[in-house]
């Protein structure tokens, strides 16, 4: 808020003392005349030039008012530990924003958080380090290395803050092997040759021939005429009727978790990379399930240089839950419709047959199943 003074003035040349205050430039607002008196707003600075000229024009001045942060900070101008604490604040601030108090991990689904932290933090990155200690690329480097579903990763820093981004390959597929890498075409699965279409190499299984897993379907080793062995870059696209057997069970009785409404918390201050507890008795159960929270305090809005985490523990029962044989079958069923989605999503299904066995404490079943699928995998030459 702008700092101002409210001045009354009071004399019988009321008209020329407010003429000398437009031809000195005297910059006064908010003017009133209540009873002959003049009052009006003006910075705190225009004050002596004002009295000066009241005073030669035998009028009389007088300050009704001040208003302002300045008069606000003036009335502790002599409590010294304000000023002290006020400075000290900045100087905690402008040290503070030398090191790295946040950092966040985006772009990830299938890696955790904790996976992408534990890396960076073997490379000097992490709460509490000095902004220029830290190896940026030898970190980007190690989390492509250690991680292999990731495509690439980027690490930038923003004040006292650090962004990792990272993309994650679409397919947990093995990285491509460049074509100019020797390389043979094997079976990741045995099953029956039923089509091919090879791009590079010689084909050492013809259509319908079977295939065990492992076997060398496509060579990249090649004679040309003169008797000369070549080593090339295979590449082919084998598909396979493949038979496979699966058994599942389900328990009439099964043991499951109940929370009991019991939630315990520790709480901790994260500072300088080290975690201090805040609490006396730890109140971690083996029977509760473990989540954290964590927050950054702030004081004017301004981010401080510690974090609180908060380990919350939902602490749970084990108990027995007796299914009838209709809900055992359910779930049952559940399990094989979730082994179907998650493992021949990309496959032609050509059968997928059940047969149920009913036992004494649950049901069993046994799932045949034949399906085509892409059996092919580039292998380099040389490696076991």
């Amino acid at each position: 808020m702008k700092s101002f003074i409210l001045v009354s003035v009071f004399g019988s040349y009321i008209e020329d003392f407010m003429s000398e205050l437009i031809e000195k430039s005297i910059r006064v607002r908010n003017v009133q005349n209540r009873d002959g008196i003049i009052y009006f707003e003006t910075s705190p600075r225009n004050y002596k030039i004002i009295a000066r000229l009241a005073f030669t024009l035998q009028m009389r001045t007088r300050v009704e008012a001040r208003r302002g942060a300045y008069f606000k900070l003036r009335r502790y101008r002599k409590r010294y530990g304000i000023l002290f604490g006020a400075v000290s604040f900045l100087l905690i601030i402008t040290l503070m924003s030398n090191f790295v108090w946040d950092i966040r991990v985006s772009g990830n689904e299938n890696v955790s958080d904790v996976q992408v932290l534990e890396i960076l933090e073997k490379h000097g990155i992490r709460s509490g380090t000095y902004i220029k200690g830290y190896d940026k690329t030898g970190a980007e480097l190690a989390a492509e290395l250690e991680l292999d579903s990731l495509a690439w990763i980027s690490i930038e820093r923003d004040g006292s803050r650090i962004n990792v981004k990272v993309s994650e390959r679409l397919e947990n597929h093995p990285p491509e092997i460049p074509i100019t890498t020797p390389c043979n075409v094997i079976a990741t699965k045995s099953g029956q040759n039923v089509e091919t279409e090879v791009y590079r190499g010689t084909l050492l299984f013809e259509k319908g021939s079977g295939i065990n897993r492992g076997d060398v379907i496509v060579s990249g080793v090649v004679v040309d005429g003169a008797g000369n062995v070549i080593f090339s870059h295979a590449d082919a696209k084998i598909i396979a009727e493949v038979v496979e057997e699966e058994e599942f069970f389900e328990p009439f009785v099964s043991l499951e978790r109940k929370r009991n409404g019991k939630v315990t918390k520790n709480d901790f201050i994260i500072f300088l990379g080290k975690s201090f507890p805040l609490f006396i008795n730890d109140a971690s159960h083996e029977q509760a399930v473990y989540s954290e929270e964590l927050r950054a305090p702030t004081f004017f809005g301004l981010k401080l240089p510690w974090r609180v985490k908060t380990g919350v523990y939902t602490h749970y029962d084990v108990v027995e839950v007796e299914h009838t044989r209709i809900q055992t079958l359910d779930r049952l069923k559940k399990q094989i419709e979730n082994y179907r989605e998650n493992f021949f999503a990309d496959s032609e299904i050509i059968l997928f047959d059940e047969e149920y066995f009913p036992e004494d404490d649950g049901i069993a079943v046994k799932v045949r199943i034949i399906y085509r699928t892409d059996i092919a995998q580039k292998k380099i030459i040389g490696i076991p």
